[in-house]
C-alpha cells in the first residue's frame, strides 16, 4: 500500500501553518478557500479560519434567534406537522 505524500498536500500544510502559529496561516488559507469549489473542503477550511479566530465565510446560515428559540426549525422545515 503506497503511503499518501502529506508534504505536497494543501490541507496538511494549512493545518500545519495554524498548529505552528504561522502568521501567514489565515491569508494562505483564505487565498485557497477562494479557489477550491468543494464544499467539504470549504468547511475544513473555514474551520481553520475559526481556529484563528477570524471570521468565517458564508458556507452556513446562522439561525435567526429573534424571539423564538425554534423559529429557525420552523422557517427550514426541519418537522413536519
Amino acid at each position: 500500500m503506497k503511503e499518501k505524500d502529506l508534504k505536497n498536500n494543501p490541507l496538511y500544510l494549512l493545518t500545519t501553518a495554524v498548529e505552528n502559529g504561522d502568521p501567514t496561516a489565515a491569508k494562505r488559507i483564505k487565498d485557497h478557500l477562494n479557489k477550491s469549489d468543494d464544499p467539504s473542503e470549504m468547511r475544513y477550511l473555514e474551520g481553520l479560519l475559526l481556529l484563528l479566530g477570524e471570521q468565517p465565510g458564508e458556507l452556513e446560515d446562522h439561525p435567526d434567534y429573534e424571539d423564538d428559540p425554534d423559529e429557525y426549525w420552523q422557517e427550514n422545515d426541519y418537522f413536519e406537522v
